[in-house]
């Protein structure tokens, strides 16, 4: 009942948050580097709600991982697995500024994301 209440508050403030509009990712950039200074409601949702997810999302990633490495080490792929389900999450928990969030609507000219460098 309460991890039901804090899924419809957090998808509550997700809708209520202004979306940018028009805005053109820099190309150049790193994801994690402050592009204008954030406000005070988007610092209040970061603080309250998403960097509190990013470090579930860390935890239950190094879980994941853990249960994943008898098939990916013989793959080869435990790295992209740590990657992926460990420092991805840290990172956007624990590397970018507070209040700012990187947009991840957009896509590249073939309609995948880039994941050489994940920013999402």
């Amino acid at each position: 009942m309460f991890l039901k209440k804090i899924v419809l508050i957090a998808v509550f403030f997700c809708m209520v948050l202004p979306v940018q509009a028009g805005h053109e990712p820099p190309q150049a950039q790193d994801p994690y580097e402050p592009a204008a200074p954030a406000s005070g409601s988007a610092m209040l949702v970061d603080i309250a709600i998403a960097r509190p997810l990013g470090l579930l999302a860390t935890v239950v990633g190094a879980a994941a991982w853990v249960v994943s490495l008898p098939f990916s080490l013989p793959s080869g792929s435990a790295d992209e697995a740590a990657q992926a389900l460990i420092a991805d999450p840290a990172a956007y928990t624990f590397k970018r500024p507070l209040g700012e969030i990187p947009d991840c609507r957009f896509e590249d000219s073939y309609g995948e994301r880039d994941f050489g460098e994940r920013a999402c």
